[in-house]
């Protein structure tokens, strides 16, 4: 059973979801590659039962006949795009990373929120454009059914101590330890900036601070954890080196020992 993903989920039933996969769609159009809309679809139509999708890149690569390293880079666009969210999954049994879930969220019509008294006022009735390019993309929505209970959509507080904060209130009722975790957050992301390379990548490390938390709050689901903010750590740099280093030769689509001198 995956009802665990509903915790994840955004929308409560397929109709909602379809319909903002389309709008992500029709609005970065554009700005995504052929790959990059299989994916979304892709992710959509597995998370038609609860919501989210539970996928290893190996699934995904087989279904849309692209390498290991394509892959990759789509999820991150979709990403990037704010289109996906991807959480970073604890495995029940040997308690390591596991396949991503991956979340479609919610469309935010950033031109109407820029313009909202010609939203109000519209001027004139000329019919506004349709979305066949999209639609035309994405399968068939699956008959509408309504998901599995899943948390609404809720305002996230703003700053990283502050979502911290209300993650661990929400979990497991103690919001005092986020200091501790922000110091390990602070120390780990600060010896990376030191570094040009990485100097642009302040909010990459403050995304995977909350995922590294969410796995650490998990895991204490599954086993007793005598020192949180010290498991905390762990996970944290295994995301970091992870997101860092770990694509080091994932961006050719050749196996690394072609590239032996013979």
């Amino acid at each position: 059973m995956k009802t665990y993903l509903t915790e994840h989920a955004h929308f409560t039933n397929t109709n909602d979801l379809d319909e903002a996969t389309l709008q992500h769609a029709h609005a970065h159009w554009n700005s995504m590659n052929q790959t990059e809309r299989a994916v979304l679809d892709m992710i959509r139509r597995y998370s038609v039962k609860y919501g989210a999708a539970h996928l290893k890149h190996e699934t995904i690569e087989k279904a849309i006949k692209k390498s290991n390293a394509t892959v990759r880079r789509a999820i991150r666009k979709l990403e990037k795009l704010e289109i996906i969210e991807r959480i970073h999954f604890i495995r029940p049994v040997m308690s390591g990373l596991g396949a991503n879930i991956y979340v479609i969220k919610p469309f935010h019509d950033q031109s109407k929120m820029n313009r909202p008294e010609e939203d109000e006022n519209p001027t004139d009735s000329k019919p506004q454009p349709t979305i066949s390019q999209p639609e035309a993309l994405l399968s068939k929505a699956i008959t509408t059914k309504d998901l599995k209970k899943t948390s609404p959509a809720e305002v996230l507080p703003t700053t990283l101590f502050s979502k911290m904060k209300s993650l661990l209130s929400s979990t497991i009722g103690e919001s005092k330890l986020a200091r501790n975790f922000y110091g390990v957050y602070r120390h780990q992301s600060l010896q990376m900036l030191k570094f040009s390379i990485h100097a642009d990548k302040g909010e990459l490390f403050e995304v995977l601070a909350l995922q590294a938390l969410r796995i650490s709050v998990q895991a204490t689901k599954l086993k007793k954890i005598r020192n949180l903010p010290g498991y905390y750590s762990g996970v944290l740099r295994e995301l970091i080196d992870e997101a860092l280093f770990s694509e080091a030769f994932m961006d050719y689509d050749v196996a690394v020992e072609e590239f032996f001198y013979r």
